[in-house]
C-alpha cells in the first residue's frame, strides 16, 4: 500500500460561539425559581440564562426544546446572545434537524447589532456555505468586524482566510500567524493547531519541530483531534521529539474516536507496514473501511490489503467497521468539521 502517514493538511477553520452562564442565578432551587418567575413576567436577561440552564444541564435537567423555547423569547425581546445561541441551535442541530435558513436569520439579526459572536458566525457560515452559496469576501468582512469587536475566535477564523488566500488579494501567511498568535494567547484551539502546523511546515514562520510539537501538544489535551493526529505523526515519525509508537497509536486512536478520517488512514498505515507494532492486515481494513466511510479516496488502498485476506478476513474486518460505526453513530452523525461561537 504506497500511502505515507497522513498530516491534516488544511489549517482549522474555528469554531460557532457559547453563552457563559451565570451561576449565581441557579445556586439553589429558591435562586432557579425566582428567575423563573422573572422569565416569565418577560425579563430577556432571566429568560436567557434560564435558556442556558435548560442547554447545558446545570441547575435544570437538559431539555433542548425548553432551551430553544426560552433563547426565542428572549430572541424576540432583542437579546443578541439569545438571537446566537438560538442561531447555534438550528445551525448545530441540537434537538431539532439543523435548519441554516434559520441559523442565517438569527445570526444576521444579531450581528447588525454589531454582535461579535454572530458576526463570527456569519462570517463562518458565508465561508463554508451553508445555507447560501459561499462567498469568501463577505466572509472576511464579517470576521474583520468580529475580530475588531474582540473575538479571538475571529483573529484565528481570519488567520485561516488569510493563510488559504479566501476573501482576500492573495495568500498571506506571516499575517495568518500573526492572528493565530493573537488568538493562541486567549487560548483558542484552532488558533494553536495552525500555529502549530505553519512551524511543521514553516509557512508563515521558519521551521521549528519543537515549537510545533508544543502548539499541537497544547491543542490535543483540550481534545482537538486534528491535533492528536497531528502529533501522533511526530511521535511515530520522530519529528522533533523521540520515536513512540505507543504514543502515536493512542494519539490516533483519540483522533479516530472524534472521527478524524486522517487518523483512520494512518492507524491503517501503521497496521499495514508493522511500523512498530505487529503487521495486523484485518486491522489495516478496518481502519481504511472508516476512512472510505468519511469520504477519503482509499480503493486502490483497499484492493491491495484484500488481496492480501481470505474472504472470513474481510468478513471479519467488515463486521468489526460496523460495530465502530454503531458504537460511534453520534460523532459520525454530528461531526461537522467546526463549531460555532456562542452567544452571552
Amino acid at each position: 500500500m504506497h500511502c505515507k502517514v497522513v498530516i491534516t493538511l488544511l489549517l482549522a477553520w474555528g469554531s460557532i460561539c457559547d453563552a457563559q452562564l451565570d451561576s449565581s442565578n441557579l445556586a439553589a432551587g429558591s435562586a432557579t425559581h425566582h428567575m423563573l418567575v422573572r422569565a416569565q413576567s418577560g425579563s430577556g436577561k432571566d429568560q436567557f440564562f434560564l435558556a442556558q440552564a435548560y442547554l447545558s444541564g446545570r441547575g435544570l435537567n437538559q431539555d433542548y426544546s425548553q432551551a430553544r423555547s426560552w433563547f426565542k423569547k428572549a430572541a424576540d425581546h432583542g437579546h443578541v446572545g439569545a438571537q446566537t445561541e438560538l442561531g447555534r441551535m438550528y445551525a448545530e442541530g441540537l434537538g431539532i434537524s439543523r435548519d441554516y435558513a434559520q441559523a442565517l436569520l438569527w445570526f444576521r439579526r444579531a450581528a447588525s447589532e454589531g454582535y461579535a459572536p454572530a458576526q463570527t458566525n456569519l462570517g463562518l457560515m458565508y465561508l463554508e456555505g451553508l445555507g447560501m452559496r459561499a462567498d469568501s469576501e463577505a466572509a472576511v468582512n464579517w470576521l474583520e468586524k468580529a475580530a475588531a469587536g474582540g473575538s479571538h475566535l475571529a483573529e484565528s477564523d481570519l488567520g485561516f482566510a488569510y493563510f488559504n488566500g479566501f476573501g482576500v488579494n492573495r495568500p498571506d501567511a506571516k499575517r495568518a500567524v500573526r492572528l493565530f498568535r493573537k488568538a493562541a494567547a486567549a487560548e483558542i484551539v484552532e488558533a494553536e493547531f495552525n500555529l502549530g502546523f505553519c512551524y511543521e511546515v514553516g509557512q508563515g514562520v521558519s521551521q521549528d519541530l519543537h515549537e510545533a510539537m508544543l502548539f499541537y501538544s497544547m491543542a490535543a489535551q483540550k481534545s482537538y483531534a486534528p491535533a492528536q493526529n497531528n502529533l501522533g505523526a511526530m511521535y511515530l515519525n520522530a519529528r522533533g521529539v523521540p520515536r513512540d509508537v505507543n504514543r502515536a497509536i493512542s494519539l490516533f486512536l483519540a483522533a479516530a474516536e472524534a472521527g478524524n478520517s486522517k487518523a483512520f488512514l494512518n492507524l491503517a498505515q501503521t497496521y499495514y507496514s508493522g511500523n512498530g507494532v505487529p503487521r495486523d492486515e484485518v486491522a489495516a481494513y478496518l481502519w481504511l473501511e472508516l476512512a472510505l466511510g468519511r469520504g477519503e479516496s482509499v480503493d486502490e488502498s483497499l484492493e491491495i490489503v484484500a488481496s492480501r485476506l481470505t474472504t472470513s478476513e474481510i468478513a471479519k474486518a467488515m463486521q468489526q467497521a460496523d460495530r465502530w460505526r454503531a458504537q460511534h453513530a453520534r460523532v459520525v452523525s454530528t461531526n461537522l468539521g467546526f463549531a460555532f461561537e456562542r452567544g452571552q
